[in-house]
């Protein structure tokens, strides 16, 4: 996984780059702020992998969904942007709202033992790794991420590479799918939530961002019917909620902040 997710990625993030930016940006790779995206790139990369084959995936998207209030912190320490009550109060909402969704969706998973404890810990690396990505690029607007991106998928890749034991051939079917994801749904997505951190607080970007877990289920239900619950169905109204009420009232601050 670590390997096709890394390879896919990391060439179509090169591409990506080369049609965006191209070799001007070039110049830029020797700063502090590359090579910091660039080692943020790797290790969501490679933690999220270990993570998910290690820990219950319940488990490793609690401590990924700690990623507003890292987002928060680090724009205080780092781009001192004071931290505001409503970012943090609708962090801890929407953290509540997934444990609902996500406990609902996998009781027996959640089980404290070793590697649930050890998933945790990776999913908090991830988040903070997102979070430390976003507030970069926030800071150095500058620096050509995309390429940090391209070269950390790739090292990651690289990782895996000399980890494994064989390369595995999927059913066709299968690696058209993990195509698809490596080469498609991840550089884009991760993309667009990248260019926006150059526009909107790195803490907001990150709230948006964890739509995708109440999002995932209903993808599911409509391709292959698997329906989800009565708790991820609450759970997920409840982030949603808070998420479009934060939006709206950050969206009115600073209405009257320009006023």
């Amino acid at each position: 996984m670590l390997i096709w997710r890394g390879s896919l990625s990391g060439v179509a993030y090169l591409i990506i780059w080369a049609m965006l930016d191209g070799w001007k940006s070039l110049s830029k790779i020797t700063t502090l702020s590359f090579s910091i995206l660039l080692c943020c790139q790797l290790l969501n990369v490679l933690f999220f992998s270990l993570a998910i084959a290690l820990a219950p995936v319940v488990i490793v998207l609690l401590g990924v969904a700690t990623v507003p209030v890292f987002a928060a912190l680090l724009s205080r320490f780092i781009l001192n942007e004071p931290l505001s009550k409503l970012t943090l109060v609708t962090a801890f909402v929407v953290l509540a709202g997934l444990s609902i969704s996500l406990l609902g969706h996998d009781v027996d998973g959640a089980t404290i033992n070793e590697t649930s404890v050890i998933g945790l810990l990776l999913g908090l690396g991830v988040a903070f790794a997102l979070a430390m990505n976003f507030t970069m690029i926030r800071k150095d607007q500058d620096a050509p991420f995309v390429l940090a991106m391209a070269l950390g998928a790739m090292c990651a890749a690289c990782v895996g590479y000399v980890c494994a034991n064989n390369l595995q051939w999927l059913p066709p079917i299968n690696m058209l799918s993990i195509g698809l994801t490596g080469i498609c749904i991840l550089p884009l997505s991760f993309i667009a939530l990248s260019y926006a951190a150059r526009n909107v607080k790195s803490s907001t970007v990150s709230l948006i961002m964890l739509s995708e877990t109440v999002l995932g289920p209903l993808w599911v239900w409509w391709g292959v019917g698997e329906s989800p619950n009565r708790m991820m169905v609450i759970g997920g109204t409840v982030v949603l909620a808070a998420i479009a009420t934060y939006i709206v009232l950050e969206r009115r601050n600073g209405a009257l902040e320009s006023a």
